[in-house]
Parts: C-alpha cells; sequence; structure tokens
C-alpha cells in the first residue's frame, strides 16, 4: 500500500511540475495536414499560435491551406481549447474542442465556359493530440480531430490529423 500510495504521489508531482504548460506561455509553430473526407483526401500546411491561460490549460488558433485536388482547393480557421497531461517533462496529451470555419473553392470548365463557386461553412472540432518537448523551446507532434461542419440545415465531419513543430516563447 505504501509503494501505491508513493507512486500516486509521484505521478501527480510530475503532472503539477512541467514547467511547458505553464500560465502565459506562448508557442508559434506550422503543420502538415492531412483531411480525410469519404473518399476525398487533400493535404495542405498550416500555421499556429497558442497562449496558455492557466497551468495545462490553452488556447490555439490556427490557419490552414489546403492543396487543390480535382477542382476544390480549402482554408480553415479554427479556435481550440486543449487541457495538457503532462506525462512527464519531455511528453503530453490533451483532449480539443473548438470551433472551425472551412472554404471551399471550386472552379473548372465546362466547354470552354470558367464555372467557379465558394462555400464557408461553421462547425466544431473535436480531437486529441500528442507533443514531445525537445528542449524547452522546441516541441513537436501529431493532433487527430473529427471536423464537424454545418451545411444547409444537415452536417458532415470529416478527420483532420496535423503533424507539426512549434517553437515555445
Amino acid at each position: 500500500m505504501k509503494k501505491i500510495l508513493m507512486m500516486a504521489v509521484a505521478l501527480m508531482m510530475a503532472v503539477a511540475v512541467n514547467a511547458q504548460s505553464e500560465q502565459g506561455k506562448m508557442a508559434l509553430g506550422g503543420n502538415f495536414n492531412v483531411g480525410l473526407d469519404h473518399g476525398y483526401n487533400n493535404v495542405g500546411l498550416g500555421a499556429k499560435y497558442s497562449y496558455n491561460f492557466i497551468d495545462h490549460l490553452r488556447g490555439e488558433a490556427s490557419f490552414d491551406y489546403f492543396f487543390p485536388k480535382e477542382h476544390i482547393s480549402q482554408w480553415g480557421l479554427n479556435v481550440n481549447l486543449h487541457y495538457v497531461f503532462d506525462i512527464n517533462e519531455k511528453h503530453g496529451i490533451y483532449p480539443l474542442a473548438g470551433f472551425a470555419y472551412l472554404h471551399q473553392h471550386t472552379s473548372f470548365s465546362i466547354m470552354g465556359i470558367d464555372v467557379t463557386a465558394n462555400t464557408g461553412h461553421a462547425g466544431f472540432n473535436l480531437g486529441g493530440g500528442y507533443e514531445y518537448r525537445f528542449s524547452e523551446h522546441f516541441k513537436a507532434g501529431f493532433e487527430g480531430k473529427l471536423q464537424c461542419l454545418f451545411h444547409d440545415g444537415d452536417g458532415g465531419c470529416r478527420g483532420v490529423l496535423s503533424f507539426g513543430a512549434a517553437y515555445i516563447f
């Protein structure tokens, strides 16, 4: 019993002591994204900024651009909250929830006539991620989220996988 209690105390101290999830810490980074949507998969790049409001709770804003595929290009804005569980000084995992906006541009030609359409949809994100901290100022990780968007009375969800790195300051 004494060993279990000591291990529990050590685990709580490891989670509570980590300086990477402290209030006031910020990070700026980039990521590679893969959008997964019922047979239509696309890739893109993104930029992100995060700020720790309190220990372990951070907000993140990101912009993602998905390269054109089959006459369709997309860009998205996301604002998410992460609650970081520090496994130890180097590793952290987090659930995420937030808001999403996805803009889609479609353009093609039919018998010499150019046709374009732009649509935008708001929704929400649910997911989680893992980060590895190489040092006090550099981390990398991956994230998976379900991005559910509302379309004219109905909705649809797609998966987005991100792999990225960030500078912590």
